[in-house]
């Protein structure tokens, strides 16, 4: 990890986060006496944008419409594509820990096999990875069988999201070591 990590600095970040569901992870983990993952710990090193991650983690992840199987698989292919190791093993974790898959990556592989709804999310965030300029009209009355407007914003907006926090860590050398493992 390319940030130092001030301990007086994260213990006082963590302290205002105990009854934050954005964080429910992470605070079940403290609880057991155990260490924060790498993105959070550099995030508490800036203490505005660690609580600018609670807001959106209450407006879009784990909150929002949307089902948390789909978040996981937004985020594990967001992940996947931007050869992001901590989101990608820590998100294969989590899905797994809640009984999404035992194989996450497997199931975006087959996405013939997934729920309409999750298969038309992935093709639109491939779109979006793609070129964000040239997604055709046609894809937005795809997602309109399946979503509200209110959804497909939040979709877009989580795509986006999880990409930007996939350059965070890639470009912060960020690692994951397995801290949300249920193993």
């Amino acid at each position: 990890m390319r940030i130092k990590v001030d301990k007086e600095k994260l213990a006082k970040a963590f302290a205002t986060l105990e009854h934050n569901e954005s964080f429910q992870e992470i605070n079940a983990i403290l609880k057991q006496g155990g260490q924060p993952h790498d993105m959070v710990s550099t995030m508490a090193m800036c203490p505005p944008l660690l609580e600018a991650m609670e807001t959106l983690g209450n407006a879009v992840y784990p909150g929002g419409a949307l089902p948390r199987e789909l978040k996981e698989l937004i985020i594990l292919q967001s992940s996947i594509n931007n050869h992001c190791q901590f989101c990608t093993s820590s998100h294969i974790d989590i899905a797994k820990g809640l009984g999404i898959s035992e194989d996450p990556i497997k199931m975006l592989e087959d996405t013939e096999s997934l729920k309409p709804e999750y298969a038309c999310a992935i093709e639109y965030l491939q779109l979006m990875f793609a070129d964000s300029n040239r997604i055709p009209d046609s894809m937005f009355d795809k997602l309109r069988e399946h979503f509200n407007e209110g959804e497909i914003v939040e979709l877009t907006f989580l795509i986006g999201y999880i990409n930007m926090l996939n350059w965070f860590n890639n470009a912060l050398q960020v690692e994951y070591r397995g801290e949300l493992s249920s193993d």
